[in-house]
């Protein structure tokens, strides 16, 4: 005889949203494979956050360094860092909201706030006391200040759930079968190798083609000068700067 399951009821089980506790996949004749039942109900560990941190700053590496590949057929290293890691992905995809975690709507629009944030925050600090610009969204529907955007910010938010249902909970089954100390020993490196990173670019920045040539005459500091790479002056600046840097 069949129940009703409540979502509280579901939360009892190891698998969500399995039948049974032993019941960790169903074969769905729909799909014609076997769907196993993950719970993003989960309490990861300090250790599991950081590596967490660091496999979403890679796939977010991979992601944008894939756009320059695609578009303009060379290798170019995002970022302000020079590791193959780009923080704000990192931060993106271990933001877990436990909270509002089953309100997914909510969560959704949380992430994209969340992300907007930190992304306007990282470009005003980056332009204000590095006088450097590393995106830039002039041009884009609903930007502001040619730091955020509302293809950007929906980008993240489904980017962050993404993280949150599907791929944290993937991964962290994927990190349980690693021994404990190799799991140690990674977190060890990665963030040492991190600091070290972020110590060097603090005082020299990953600049150049690619990476931070874009049109900087509304920058506080560089009204002059759109690039040191091009050395356009911003009296000369008569078109956009999408067509400046073809």
């Amino acid at each position: 005889m069949e129940r009703t399951l409540t979502l509280d009821d579901l939360r009892e089980f190891e698998q969500y949203p399995g039948l049974a506790v032993d019941r960790k996949a169903h074969f769905s004749r729909f799909a014609n494979k076997t769907i196993v039942h993950r719970d993003y109900h989960r309490n990861y560990t300090l250790m599991t956050y950081i590596l967490l941190f660091f496999i979403f700053a890679f796939i977010g590496w991979i992601w944008e360094v894939g756009i320059h590949i695609v578009e303009d057929g060379v290798f170019v290293n995002r970022g302000t860092m020079f590791g193959p890691w780009l923080p704000i992905y990192g931060f993106g995809g271990i933001i877990l909201l436990k909270r509002f975690i089953d309100h997914h709507v909510a969560t959704f629009f949380l992430v994209v706030g969340l992300c907007s944030v930190v992304e306007y925050a990282t470009s005003w600090y980056l332009e204000t006391f590095k006088h450097m610009k590393y995106w830039d969204y002039t041009g884009y529907f609903c930007n502001i200040n040619g730091r955020i955007c509302l293809e950007g910010a929906l980008i993240f938010g489904f980017a962050g759930c993404a993280g949150i249902y599907i791929m944290a909970p993937f991964f962290d089954d994927l990190l349980k079968k690693i021994p404990f100390k190799a799991r140690f020993a990674a977190c060890v490196i990665l963030v040492v190798l991190f600091c070290c990173d972020a110590v060097y670019s603090k005082a020299n920045p990953n600049q150049g083609k690619g990476i931070t040539d874009y049109a900087a005459y509304n920058l506080p500091f560089h009204r002059v000068m759109v690039s040191e790479e091009l050395g356009v002056r911003s009296e000369e600046l008569l078109l956009p700067h999408s067509d400046i840097l073809r």
